[in-house]
């Protein structure tokens, strides 16, 4: 979950940048990642698995948090400016922080958005999940692995990889400290 609002946290300012710059097409596109990452933090905040995309959306609506979000989403993606897009995505936000909190693994955050930094765009402050869930890790070898990483899936969603195990596996050297030390 560290590693899924990671990914929500490097992108979640993008929205409103390239949509202040008059970048409509980027803005939406930009929303449907964040929309994603939202779907796949769903997923493991339930405890369920993420399929491939084919069947992404519908295992979605087997979810017990999706009747309240798909409606959501779908407004995000009907909006017609990045500020009507940007206030639905932090109806999202808001929500999956609500959720994040009932499941008592981290102190309870504070269910808000706010301004990022001085900007004009309104994000979750995803880091501040980020700092909370990987402070409460406490098996040693979950400790090891390079932090905000992530799976697999959180760093490709090429088919040809996540369909075969071989590759998958040839991957391992992106958790391998001392790769980097080279």
């Amino acid at each position: 979950m560290a590693n899924q609002w990671q990914r929500i946290s490097q992108e979640e300012a993008f929205l409103g940048r390239v949509g202040l710059v008059g970048d409509e097409l980027g803005s939406r596109l930009v929303a449907t990642h964040l929309i994603q990452d939202l779907m796949r933090l769903a997923f493991l905040m339930e405890k369920q698995f993420a399929p491939y995309r084919k069947w992404f959306g519908t295992a979605f609506t087997e979810l017990d948090i999706s009747s309240v979000l798909t409606p959501i989403f779908n407004a995000v993606l009907d909006s017609q400016d990045w500020k009507t897009r940007e206030s639905h995505l932090c109806e999202a936000y808001l929500l999956m922080i609500r959720q994040h909190n009932a499941l008592g693994v981290t102190p309870t955050i504070k269910a808000e958005v706010s301004s990022f930094h001085q900007r004009p765009f309104l994000v979750s402050q995803a880091d501040r999940f980020v700092d909370a869930l990987l402070a409460k890790i406490e098996d040693l070898d979950v400790k090891a692995l390079p932090p905000r990483l992530g799976s697999v899936d959180q760093i490709s969603n090429n088919t040809d990889v996540l369909d075969e195990i071989k590759r998958c596996k040839k991957l391992r050297t992106l958790y391998d400290e001392s790769e980097d030390e080279g």
